[in-house]
């Protein structure tokens, strides 16, 4: 077992000279792992963790665990959780809000200790468990690699083998480890599975545990084949404009599956709702989809990924002395002698007749049912009409600001001046509008 484990922690990059922190509940698996690391060599400290649901025998293991420490003069760091109140605050399960707990403060520790790795006790069983829970629950290529034996500075060196040969071993060496009786519940899915459902399976397949962790592997080799292939596509497909990414429609159609190409450039972003996702495809422009962090639009011919905005106050107030604005906008303010001014200037700067504004002006968010008098036009337009005929999308209108004059559209920012402000021959003064950046 031990030439196993060695050889195994070589082949994920493990040498004996790293510092790692073991993760030790007091268990079979767990006691394991620590005996493993610390009878091949290795620089090892212990993370317990109590998660204070099971009473006495929580505080039972952590005394046990103190114990086994103490005997081989190895550092222990342990904490207790409130893990019922923080389940309860956060609206998830005990599960998930102990593996949040444990999984934040194991690496404060390594940080704080500078250590190089965390490992945690996950075996070939766990594989079984993860991968049938995955499949059971929804799950592309990706779901299918199951538990990986590296991410990042996070190990698992015991997935070349299984629960059943980790016990002989502890037993063949007399190295002692306590129960946890919540396994025997089959109240969580991972225990249903593995009391109900795996030893089906391993009669089907008494080799199961190796067949599934192979499998897990060479799931995980197509996933790195297909990002290598999608990553050749990534400048074709995705092109990044005024900070956010446009995916083009056309090029997203060309492959035979455009759904999966799509989920694997917005996955990252938070997105897991493929029903909504594959129905968007199809939507009219104008759809949004959402993740917690961002926002996928249907504009168009492109698909458009952005962050969340955040709120903002909706009119901000310059005085007639001012010079700059830094928010939510920069932008920056002059006053000119209209003798000898050149007015040839960018999109990106509004060129006005000072005598006709009135201060103080606003800058605010456009709304439903403005009008200004575009530049060169006699008439009025609806400024949404203006949208329209300049193609912008849901997003892009959304970020657009007014800057007005006692109620007046003065200029649609980095756009449009309104007719009534330009310079005519009789200005005197100008007031120039900078908008810093463009």
């Amino acid at each position: 077992m031990q030439k196993r484990f060695l050889k195994y922690c070589e082949s994920i990059g493990l040498n004996p000279d790293v510092k790692v922190l073991v993760a030790v509940s007091a268990g079979l698996d767990s006691m394991a792992l620590l005996h493993l690391f610390r009878l091949s060599g290795f620089s090892v400290q212990v993370a317990h963790c109590n998660f204070n649901l099971r009473g006495e025998e929580s505080d039972g293991d952590e005394v046990f665990v103190k114990e086994i420490c103490a005997k081989y003069d190895i550092s222990i760091h342990t904490k207790h959780f409130d893990t019922d109140d923080y389940a309860n605050s956060n609206s998830i399960s005990i599960q998930m809000a102990a593996r949040e707990l444990r999984y934040t403060w194991f690496e404060e520790l390594r940080s704080a200790f500078d250590l190089d790795y965390t490992a945690t006790a996950h075996h070939q069983d766990d594989q079984i468990e993860t991968l049938l829970i995955n499949l059971s629950r929804g799950t592309g290529l990706k779901g299918m690699r199951g538990i990986l034996p590296q991410q990042g500075t996070l190990i698992r060196p015991l997935l070349f083998t299984d629960r059943p040969a980790l016990e002989t071993w502890m037993h063949h060496h007399d190295f002692i480890f306590r129960e946890d009786s919540s396994n025997a519940s089959v109240k969580y899915a991972r225990n249903k599975l593995r009391h109900q459902v795996i030893p089906i399976l391993k009669e089907l397949n008494p080799s199961l545990s190796k067949t599934y962790q192979e499998n897990a592997e060479r799931f995980g080799s197509a996933s790195e084949n297909l990002a290598f292939f999608y990553e050749k596509q990534r400048a074709v497909l995705i092109l990044k404009k005024e900070g956010a990414h446009h995916i083009v429609l056309s090029e997203l159609l060309k492959h035979p599956s455009p759904m999966d190409v799509l989920f694997y450039f917005i996955d990252p972003f938070g997105f897991n709702d493929w029903d909504a996702i594959e129905n968007l495809i199809h939507a009219e422009s104008g759809k949004v989809v959402s993740s917690t962090t961002h926002e996928l639009l249907k504009d168009r011919d492109v698909f458009v990924l952005r962050e969340k905005q955040k709120e903002v106050q909706q009119s901000f107030y310059i005085t007639e002395d001012q010079k700059h604005l830094s928010d939510p906008i920069s932008v920056s303010f002059s006053v000119q002698e209209a003798k000898g001014f050149n007015p040839n200037r960018g999109s990106g700067c509004a060129v006005l007749d000072f005598d006709k504004i009135q201060f103080p002006l606003v800058l605010r968010r456009w709304q439903k049912g403005d009008v200004f008098k575009p530049l060169g036009m006699q008439g009025k337009k609806k400024v949404s009409d203006f949208f329209i005929d300049q193609k912008m999308s849901l997003f892009e209108k959304e970020n657009v600001w007014l800057l007005c004059s006692s109620g007046e559209i003065v200029w649609i920012v980095g756009h449009r001046i309104d007719e009534r402000f330009k310079l005519v021959e009789t200005t005197q003064k100008v007031y120039l509008v900078q908008l810093n950046g463009a």
